[in-house]
């Protein structure tokens, strides 16, 4: 245990060296993150600029290129006017080549103009222009028309001439009156024009401008590359989003491909000027001040993180002594936590020694006082009995209010056996007798001394199932949990509350069964109370033998043990639930059982139907009282009956030659006991039935390891005894 309570002891020191390293990575990560930081700052602002001046040059170009392009477009409008002017008005005879060619002399990028009627026949041409029109391109551009009347001025694919010039048509539409296709007014481009205008730009090494429309056709590319020229542009995608027509124009910039682009879309024509870089170029320069930069800062970090590093080793010699230290101390703490420990233990022990003691005495004063009460019940009940049967040849009709009132001593006496019982199973004095019973009985008949039990400030309810039911239990036994539980909730409600006690019916199937509820059908009886509740540490222990929260002296701890061994000891279990504050529920599982018969508590069997008349019996009991009542009532009922005080008095009869027909002793007898009195007639005669008959709380405790079977308890009724005696008698008969 002392390396565990050392790691604890540690982790609780401030480790200065373990600070330091600490320290030393966190300077060496601050350094390489503000440098970093900087660093990628500077770079998005390099990017950043070069993208802002490309962007401004772009603009530039694409509103050199709009003003070229658009006098172009103001030409051939200008002309598919004339062309839709209606007959009888100025302007409408047709334009010859010689007036085409003079309107684009002084436009410098177009090279030749051309009308060309819907059946693609050329009309009128500027000079040299004529074979080059007649192509697919303007068929292509008419079908076009065709398909959407409403396009305006469109761009055919770049091509080479013969002389190897790139050139590309544009064209107008031309409408007949009714709005049908006439033709159209095609005008040549020639792209060398635009990079004769981009060449004069002064761009890096490896800087690209190139003209394209929107679809993403390069039209002009610089540096001239004539595989660009008609090809996708790698941006196109972009472009066909980014750079849409729009009244201040569109921009698009990004880094992609390692090259910083800048878009511009031209106004009211589908086209876009880009300018890209290498961004590797652009970035040159600040790769070379990064890489210095870095050198510097890590030497800094690395001779800081150096001398911390110095310094948490010096440290750590000093923790080594704090830490060698702590382990005494710890060292000591543990002794003497475990010293306290043992000593508790043995309080506890001891505790629980003398509580024992305590209820071992209690259970031997209760059991000696039950064996007189029981001697004093049996001489009551049986002058009762007496008193009810009325001597042979009496012929006066029975009193009533006699009779009553011998029935009301009767039921006085039978309770007070009954509470001899509890009082014995209470003392745990009283061994476990198992009969059918029905526990809406058993608790019927405790409701007054529940209610005694718990006080005037509890409010009892019993919530009884209507047909319970029957178990095979203990009753005594079952009294004794339902007692313990009401006290248990009377204890945890001193401000009052309610108390319940219910019965159910219930079947566990065998998804919900466990080791000690198996499937089954079972009786619940169910205690709950309203008060102070139970901790989950506290419910864990609840049912341990000696656990208890109450103060010294006022429980033993063996309450709950106890419920939950005697349903153990009954085949069943039982479960608690608990709330802090809001109450506790015991419920105990009670096996069912498929007798229907219910046993009295008192285990009473059918009277005898006939009495063997003249039977000689030989009745053992030190107390007169018991002898003289018990004898009276044998007489009565026709036996001849010889007492004995003492078993050595019976002894020396039998041995004298005496003849009986059985032997009815007491066991508890000062000298020699019924049991050794049973020992020594059985050996002198054997075939001489014998009864035992006790008011003690567990008679096999004195008779050791002699049998004491048959055993009839006091107080008995005389109909219980007689049975026993003419079994015992039919069973001789039978042997002989």
């Amino acid at each position: 245990m002392f390396p565990l309570r050392t790691r604890t002891e540690q982790r609780r020191t401030i480790s200065v060296s373990h600070t330091l390293r600490i320290i030393a990575v966190l300077v060496l990560v601050l350094v390489a993150g503000a440098m970093a930081q900087q660093l990628v700052g500077q770079r998005a602002a390099i990017i950043e600029d070069t993208r802002a001046e490309h962007a401004r040059l772009a603009t530039v170009l694409a509103e050199q290129t709009g003003r070229a392009v658009g006098m172009i477009d103001m030409l051939l409008a200008d002309i598919a006017g004339q062309r839709r002017a209606p007959a009888g008005q100025a302007g409408t005879r047709d334009t010859t080549g010689e007036e085409m060619a003079q309107r684009i002399g002084g436009i410098a990028p177009i090279t030749g103009m051309a009308l060309v009627a819907a059946d693609g026949t050329l009309l009128a041409a500027t000079p040299g222009l004529a074979s080059a029109m007649v192509t697919p391109r303007v068929a292509s551009l008419i079908q076009r028309y065709r398909d959407d009347p409403s396009l305006g001025l469109l761009f055919s694919a770049p091509f080479q001439t013969a002389s190897g010039d790139q050139v590309l048509l544009l064209s107008r539409p031309l409408f007949r009156p009714d709005r049908t296709l006439d033709g159209v007014v095609v005008g040549r481009l020639d792209l060398s024009f635009f990079e004769t205008l981009y060449k004069s730009v002064d761009l890096d090494d490896d800087g690209i401008i190139s003209l394209h429309l929107r679809d993403g056709t390069v039209l002009v590319a610089f540096p001239h590359h004539d595989a660009a020229i008609g090809a996708g542009h790698e941006r196109a995608s972009d472009q066909r989003t980014q750079a849409a027509p729009s009244p201040s124009g569109g921009e698009d910039n990004a880094t992609a491909g390692k090259r910083i682009f800048a878009v511009r879309a031209l106004k009211s024509l589908p086209l876009a000027v880009t300018i890209s870089v290498s961004s590797d170029s652009v970035l040159a320069p600040w790769r070379r001040g990064a890489g210095i930069v870095v050198s510097f800062g890590l030497a800094a970090a690395g001779l800081t993180g150096a001398l911390l590093l110095l310094l948490a080793t010096e440290s750590r010699r000093a923790e080594v002594l704090l830490v060698e230290n702590s382990v005494a101390r710890a060292r000591a703490e543990e002794t003497n936590r475990q010293m306290a420990e043992q000593m508790e233990e043995r309080e506890r022990t001891e505790a629980a020694l003398r509580q024992a003691q305590r209820l071992e005495a209690v259970g031997q004063l209760t059991g000696g006082v039950a064996h007189d009460f029981n001697n004093l019940l049996t001489v009551l009940l049986g002058n009762i009995d007496l008193m009810e049967a009325r001597l042979p040849g009496d012929r006066r009709a029975p009193d009533p209010i006699t009779t009553a009132r011998l029935e009301r001593m009767r039921v006085a006496a039978e309770k007070g056996a009954t509470l001899t019982d509890q009082l014995l199973a209470f003392a745990r004095r009283q061994p476990l007798v198992p009969r059918p019973a029905s526990l809406n009985t058993v608790i019927k008949g405790m409701n007054d001394l529940i209610q005694s039990a718990i006080g005037g400030n509890i409010r009892f309810v019993t919530e009884l199932d209507p047909e319970p039911w029957l178990v095979r239990v203990d009753t005594t036994q079952i009294e004794l949990v339902i007692l313990n539980l009401a006290l248990n909730a009377r204890d945890a409600m001193p401000r009052g509350g309610t108390l319940t006690l219910a019965t159910a019916n219930h079947r566990i199937p065998a998804e919900e069964s466990t080791q000690d509820l198996p499937e089954g059908d079972y009786v619940i009886v169910r205690v709950s109370d309203t008060g102070s509740g139970m901790t989950d540490d506290v419910r864990a222990k609840a049912f341990e033998p000696f656990f208890t929260t109450k103060g010294p002296g006022l429980g033993s701890g063996l309450g709950l043990s106890q419920v939950y061994g005697v349903a153990r000891q009954s085949g069943g279990s039982a479960r608690l639930h608990s709330t802090p504050e809001q109450g506790t529920s015991v419920s105990v599982f009670l096996p069912r059982t498929l007798s229907d018969v219910v046993a009295d508590r008192r285990g009473n069997r059918d009277a005898a139907e006939t009495i063997t008349q003249g039977a000689r019996l030989l009745l053992v009991d030190d107390d007169e009282a018991v002898r003289a009542t018990t004898t009276l009532i044998l007489e009565a009922i026709g036996y001849v009956v010889h007492g004995a005080a003492a078993a050595d008095v019976a002894l020396e009869r039998i041995v004298g030659g005496l003849q009986f027909d059985l032997l009815l002793t007491d066991v508890a007898m000062p000298g020699m006991n019924g049991a050794e009195l049973a020992e020594r007639v059985r050996q002198l005669r054997p075939e001489l039935p014998i009864i035992f008959i006790s008011g003690y709380a567990d008679p096999d405790a004195i008779a050791g390891h002699h049998r004491l079977q048959p055993l009839v308890r006091k107080p008995f009724r005389v109909a219980d005894l007689a049975a026993e005696i003419e079994a015992a008698l039919a069973e001789r008969r039978r042997a002989a």
